[in-house]
């Protein structure tokens, strides 16, 4: 029955639901089927919500959102359990864990529980990793004799699964535990199974009750090139979570490595908007502000659109930010910044908005006009109003942005730096007018008085 043990719990559970607690009980007793009778026993108290395409034992290594920890901490779980039966089924696991402590100390081969403890340390933390960190952590602290770390797993298992049940963990106890993991890694680096114990290591230290502790011991690791691709995604991906005051530094030092920014992808840029702390919105205003420390280049031109979304949705929720971007357009700006800042002005939609954009127009600036800049500016023109009856139909109507117009006109007359393009955004105008009608009350002319010739040839 032992290579089969998954398959015949698998059939209990479907066939006789009601009576299965008691024969998973009894089986628990049984050293080479505990640990899949523990894990019978979680998916009987979420009401058999486990997935049969995968075993319970398996659900430890599921993927972990970061993004719930904090919300779980405030009270909303990760997912759902049938109550009062995870109450009991817990006591249970709890109960047979405490009689196998017993028996450990009592026996001459203690080693030989260890592993069989930790396994279902991580059941009865999944099960009740709030009522039981305690005990679950003293459990995962036991050390693993030898070379190996058969028990490497089952620690970060645990670990894992204590976050994820809302559990802030011990920072000191945390790193006691992963340390004998890490130093394992680190003799064995040529071996791709090592060095992913790394990738969930990055993912909970960041989440104790000391996180600036941890940022030092993870920049420590970042240096001696411990962390591969989805290491460094994992940890770029924990730090925008971890609401930590210096993990933007972190973020920063990874951003500017050559090779480390290759691996962290647009992951970069959302961890800095999700971080959430001052210096994090400013790491985000370094691209577009030459007041602060520059930001590479590279990233712009890389993953220019998400840049773009998440330094808009920064100046909506932030009215500092937004005024901000708004006296950038008066300084001093790279071409690479220019660009950036009109677009994300562009995508703002607002009117003020686009007249800010409008004075980083220059006429000596390859490529004119931003797309983003151009479309903002239709839309001020020209209203998409939905079809009714259709879906994927709308009607172009005309609207009336006589400010626009007018400080476009006002720079076609008075700046010699911005005339050429003003005079392209003025026929751009012209153009809509004649494809989709003048609104009512708007002058053919923009100026009007005699000698003014309007619209020129198109």
């Amino acid at each position: 029955m032992m290579s089969w043990t998954v398959w015949y719990i698998q059939a209990i559970l479907l066939m006789a639901e009601v009576e299965a607690k008691d024969l998973l009980v009894r089986l628990l007793s049984e050293p080479e089927y505990e640990s899949d009778a523990a894990w019978g026993l979680f998916q009987l108290a979420r009401g058999g919500l486990v997935s049969f395409g995968v075993w319970p034992r398996f659900w430890p290594m599921r993927n972990k959102d970061f993004s719930l920890i904090s919300k779980i901490r405030l009270g909303q779980a990760e997912v759902e359990f049938s109550e009062p039966l995870r109450t009991e089924v817990a006591l249970l696991v709890k109960k047979h864990m405490e009689g196998r402590i017993t028996e450990r100390a009592a026996s001459e081969h203690p080693s030989s529980y260890d592993l069989r403890l930790k396994e279902l340390a991580v059941v009865l933390a999944e099960l009740d990793g709030k009522a039981s960190a305690n005990l679950v952590l003293d459990i995962l602290s036991v050390p693993e004799a030898g070379r190996q770390i058969p028990g490497a797993m089952s620690c970060i298992g645990g670990l894992e699964a204590l976050l994820m049940r809302g559990v802030v963990l011990p920072s000191a106890k945390t790193w006691a535990i992963l340390d004998p993991i890490i130093q394992h890694v680190k003799e064995n680096r040529w071996n791709d199974h090592a060095l992913e114990l790394l990738v969930h290591v990055a993912g909970i230290v960041l989440f104790t009750d000391d996180a600036s502790a941890s940022i030092v011991r993870l920049q420590e690791l970042l240096k001696e090139n411990l962390f591969r691709r989805e290491g460094v995604r994992t940890l770029t991906r924990a730090l925008g979570y971890s609401h930590c005051d210096t993990a933007a530094g972190l973020l920063r030092d990874i951003v500017e490595d050559k090779v480390h920014v290759q691996h962290s992808e647009d992951i970069w840029v959302d961890a800095v908007a999700h971080l959430g702390t001052q210096e994090s919105c400013n790491l985000l205003l370094s691209f577009v502000d030459p007041s602060l420390p520059p930001a590479p280049t590279e990233l712009m031109t890389h993953y220019n659109e998400i840049l773009v979304m998440r330094l808009r949705e920064l100046a909506q929720r932030d009215a500092n930010v937004q005024r901000r971007l708004f006296e950038l357009v008066h300084f001093d700006l790279s071409v690479a910044q220019a660009t950036l800042l009109g677009s994300v002005l562009a995508n703002m939609g607002t009117i003020e908005a686009i007249l800010c954009a409008l004075e980083l127009l220059k006429d000596d600036r390859p490529g004119g006009p931003s797309y983003e800049l151009h479309k903002a500016i239709e839309k001020a023109f020209v209203e998409q109003r939905p079809h009714q009856g259709s879906a994927h139909t709308v009607t172009m109507v005309p609207r009336t942005s006589n400010s626009i117009r007018s400080r476009l006109l006002d720079m076609f007359e008075h700046d010699p730096q911005r005339r050429e393009s003003a005079f392209e955004l003025l026929i751009e105008i012209e153009k809509w007018r004649m494809w989709h009608g003048r609104p009512d009350g708007e002058p053919r002319s923009p100026m009007p008085q005699a000698g003014f010739l309007w619209p020129p040839e198109i």
